[in-house]
């Protein structure tokens, strides 16, 4: 006796989208706002470096072309379409680029934590490899931790001190911020040139990272780099 196996579910009818699923999309599109803002910022002041100065944005990039950082973001570049989003639609108006420091600040000073060399053992003693182990965790809580002692006393010294005029306040990132001539070398946010689409747009996103925290990666640099002649 065979027996007729029950047809397949239909679809179930779960209804609209709830509160929280709107708050929820509300939040990724925030996201997604916020990084195509980034990624047409940064590729603009890749197309200012590559008209302004163009010997040295053909050096950088020739510098960085065979690592594994600019290859994988090249990678992740095209899988994730990101050239669709910075594209799609009027451009976004830039992000100022004391916004795009703050926000890698903490990301840098935990790579520069990870790749330290670690202070050399001159003899074996006990526990020297769980030492060892612990070495690179113990860092990366102390340099957090040593951030967000520098981040309060900067916002109590806010609270209870009298505001410093813009142009001598420096902002959460520990970085001068100055508005004289020589705070932003490369003209201000909005004299930044159009975002040009096409064979040079992620090379543009590369050469605007570059330029915009170039100052916070060489504070991070080892103390025995120094630069060539």
């Amino acid at each position: 006796m065979t027996t007729t196996p029950p047809p397949p579910p239909g679809p179930v009818d779960t209804g609209p989208p709830t509160p929280t699923d709107l708050r929820a999309f509300a939040f990724l599109g925030q996201v997604n706002g916020c990084l195509r803002q980034c990624l047409c910022t940064l590729a603009r002041h890749g197309v200012a470096l590559r008209h302004r100065d163009p010997e040295r944005a053909r050096l950088l990039l020739d510098t960085v072309r065979p690592w594994p950082f600019y290859k994988g973001g090249q990678f992740l570049f095209d899988l994730m379409e990101w050239e669709d989003l910075m594209v799609d639609g009027d451009p976004p108006p830039p992000v100022s680029t004391e916004r795009i420091v703050s926000a890698c600040t903490l990301p840098v000073q935990w790579l520069a934590a990870a790749t330290a060399k670690a202070p050399a053992a001159t003899k074996l003693i006990p526990g020297q490899r769980t030492a060892a182990a612990l070495d690179l965790p113990l860092r990366l809580l102390a340099t957090t931790a040593r951030t967000a002692f520098l981040g309060a006393a900067l916002d109590l010294t806010d609270l209870l001190g009298t505001p410093a005029p813009q142009a001598e306040a420096d902002d959460d990132t520990g970085y001068a911020t100055a508005t004289g001539p020589e705070a932003d070398p490369q003209g201000t946010e909005a004299e930044l040139p159009p975002l040009q689409a096409g064979f040079y747009l992620y090379e543009d996103v590369v050469l605007g990272a570059l330029a915009v925290l170039g100052p916070l990666l060489a504070d991070h640099a080892p103390a025995d780099a120094a630069p060539s002649a």
